[in-house]
């Protein structure tokens, strides 16, 4: 009888263990996924940018654009991208330029007229958003991603012009993206995107032709076309070698309490594991506060800390809406990413406030290093055809001189961070 007790709760531990452990690691891959989106995002934003360039051009040149400037301009962007194959101007929706012109030759088509791209060319006119294909087959041959984006010019940009349009190379574009990163968990993955009238899946990559079972999926939209991130793991989300010894657990349950101490050991280092790949904040691809409460215990007597905030950040977001708030944020980290590179790490703590840890350095001069990240910051912005000013408030804290321990660090900067602050709003109300 007691046997029987002991074999019933045994059974019961075993299985609401493996129910916890597979929700909790499905909840875990979940965080990760959103760490893919943003990487994937972030990609195509950099090509998005590439295709409003043409956009200015003509925003300058009273609507035009010659063949040269458009053949100059295209060399040098393609030059520097290897994973765009054309770049092309459709006046009125009609492709009247394309470069190379070698391979191109059949391009110059209506897009309005033509059955596999009318849908995507009509929508993106009519809602004036820019808008991903899905994966076509192209003129030039071999498969691409098209980006379009709709031109307005006009007194009030209220005049369809055509289309600025980049096609970039699929293989070459998935090369990019660290997804393949999984296979080294022992994970299958498949990336599709979904068709917009049928909701089929069309898999542009994948690890493996076997069907995932028991898949985790993550859905986004990568410029009006929704992509599908599939996850799929052996063994229902555990690893096969812990269901041996929670077999065991249940067998010799009385004997097998240092066994469960071990076996719960193992499931706290796969949780931290799958953790540190979530420490990446899903909108701008920086590291995220769990990163920063991290890394600045380990470096902080190593490090300069400086705390940023965005002055006016609100304002824009109230005026404009989260949409350009959001871009504005990626461009912003995009610059402080481009101007730190390799001498720090950046963080983003939430809304528009960031962090950063400087490697200490006998040549780092705190107040020159926040006028440059002040002067870079400050550059216009161009975004959703909207010009955005912003700038950033700086405090900084450097162990020992303002401080023993983290927490006074922490302090000090941020006070030194709203003083500047202040002072920035007394000087725009003379």
């Amino acid at each position: 009888m007691l046997s029987f007790i002991y074999m019933s709760v045994g059974y019961f531990i075993f299985d609401l263990s493996n129910n916890l452990t597979e929700e909790r690691n499905k909840t875990n891959m979940r965080h990760l996924l959103k760490k893919y989106e943003s990487e994937i995002l972030i990609k195509v934003n950099e090509y998005l940018t590439l295709s409003k360039v043409y956009k200015y051009m003509l925003f300058k040149n009273d609507s035009f654009i010659s063949k040269n400037d458009f053949t100059s301009i295209s060399k040098n962007l393609i030059e520097k991208n290897k994973v765009i194959k054309s770049l092309q101007l459709a006046p009125n929706g009609t492709v009247k330029y394309a470069y190379p012109e070698k391979g191109n030759e059949n391009v110059y088509i209506d897009l309005f007229a033509d059955k596999k791209r009318r849908g995507d060319a009509i929508y993106a006119r009519d809602n004036r958003v820019s808008i991903m294909s899905e994966p076509l087959e192209l003129f030039q041959g071999g498969i691409g991603l098209i980006i379009r984006t709709p031109i307005f010019v006009g007194k009030d940009f209220n005049t369809f012009w055509g289309f600025s349009i980049v096609i970039l190379k699929v293989n070459d574009f998935l090369n990019t993206l660290s997804l393949p990163e999984l296979c080294d968990g022992g994970y299958n993955y498949k990336l599709s995107v979904i068709q917009r009238n049928s909701n089929n899946k069309i898999v542009i990559s994948e690890s493996s032709s076997d069907d995932l079972v028991n898949a985790v999926e993550h859905e986004f939209s990568v410029l009006n076309q929704n992509w599908l991130i599939s996850v799929g793991s052996p063994g229902k989300w555990i690893n096969e070698l812990e269901y041996t010894y929670k077999t065991y657990i249940l067998v010799f349950f009385v004997f097998a309490l240092s066994l469960i101490t071990y076996m719960f050991y193992r499931l706290l280092i796969k949780k931290e594991k799958m953790y540190e790949l979530s420490y990446i904040d899903s909108l701008t691809g920086l590291y995220n506060r769990r990163a920063f409460d991290k890394d600045a215990k380990k470096c902080f007597k190593s490090s300069i800390l400086f705390f940023c905030d965005l002055n006016g950040f609100k304002k824009i977001n109230d005026i404009y809406g989260h949409e350009v708030g959001d871009q504005l944020l990626i461009e912003v980290s995009k610059r402080m990413r481009s101007f730190i590179d390799s001498k720090g790490t950046i963080y983003r703590l939430g809304g528009d406030e960031f962090s950063i840890l400087l490697n200490k350095n006998d040549n780092v001069d705190v107040h020159v290093f926040i006028n440059e990240l002040f002067e870079i910051i400050s550059e216009s912005l161009l975004i959703s055809d909207v010009v955005i000013n912003i700038s950033i408030s700086t405090g900084y804290s450097v162990y020992p001189v303002d401080g023993l321990i983290l927490e006074d660090l922490i302090r000090i900067a941020d006070k030194r961070m709203y003083q500047a602050k202040f002072q920035y709003k007394n000087r725009n109300k003379v």
